[in-house]
């Protein structure tokens, strides 16, 4: 329980580095219970590629302790590369927890040295106790392909980059339906349940996921709790999804139904609205003519 809240520390620096326009990456430096360094890399904004999260961490608990940091452990959100492994050999730094492997890095195809750190403390003979997976889902989401390109879309946006992401966000939407129409066999005199069930397939989703909570024959509500990039993006760049969601994708996601039946129309209860809420509250309703 105590590395949870060490890495949670971590994860919060992890998130400041995002919304600076650097790589996502915290560390924290722990000794006897105190928290003696917390801090992230700044290899963009220093214009340094050396200046990697526990590379960081490491000199400012020197500053504090000298440059013997035995008996302390250094808590970061993914696992060390060569270089900071290698620096925190030379710190004489006692263990190591991380959240994310470079294993799991490789798999996603981002670029990384394949050395492991336990590889790497091994054969320099340190005697380096190492956690594996601290908090490794939370993590995780940090390095994500999906919420980094959200992050990229969303960071510094202005009303004009807004306005040309919900364009193009129709455009991909309408063109998907346009290319795959054939095969939605779901479609039928239902539209309010066919609108549902193209929601589900354009995203990917269950209906476990966006369960309906209420239908009548001109409404169907449901409560969206499946995996949402633009949720993660926001809440790593501190932004509001009531404003970010309404001007990004509730036009073009309006738009997209209506190509099964230009009266149907979709919204959302922004009063209950993910991370406001447990759930996104969203309705496909039909309007009068």
């Amino acid at each position: 329980m105590e590395l949870d809240k060490y890495m949670e520390l971590a994860i919060q620096e992890a998130r400041i580095s995002l919304r600076e326009g650097n790589d996502g990456f915290g560390a924290v430096i722990v000794k006897a219970g105190h928290i003696i360094s917390s801090t992230h890399d700044m290899e963009d904004t220093e214009n340094d590629p050396t200046s990697h999260a526990e590379i960081n961490a490491i000199k400012e608990a020197s500053g504090q302790l000298g440059k013997n940091l035995s008996g302390c452990i250094l808590v970061s959100t993914h696992e060390p590369c060569p270089i900071c492994a290698a620096a925190i050999v030379w710190s004489g730094i006692s263990e190591v927890a991380y959240g994310y492997s470079i294993k799991e890095a490789i798999r996603q195809e981002r670029k990384r040295i394949e050395i492991s750190c336990d590889e790497l403390f091994e054969r320099a003979g340190a005697d380096i106790k190492i956690h594996e997976n601290i908090l490794n889902q939370e993590c995780s989401i940090l390095y994500r392909k999906d919420v980094r390109a959200e992050i990229e879309k969303l960071r510094n946006a202005d009303d004009k980059a807004f306005d040309e992401l919900n364009t193009d966000s129709i455009n991909r939407r309408v063109g998907w339906f346009k290319e795959n129409r054939e095969r939605f066999r779901f479609i039928s005199d239902d539209i309010l349940n066919s609108g549902y069930e193209l929601l589900l397939n354009r995203f990917n989703i269950t209906e476990a996921e966006a369960p309906v909570v209420e239908r009548s024959d001109r409404e169907i509500i449901f409560h969206s709790q499946n995996f949402c990039p633009t949720l993660e993006a926001c809440k790593i760049l501190g932004l509001d999804t009531r404003t970010i969601c309404k001007r990004m994708n509730e036009n073009s996601t309006d738009i997209l139904i209506k190509q099964i039946e230009p009266r149907l129309k979709f919204s959302r209860n922004y009063e209950k609205l993910r991370p406001y809420a447990d759930y996104c509250e969203e309705m496909i309703s039909i309007e009068e003519k």
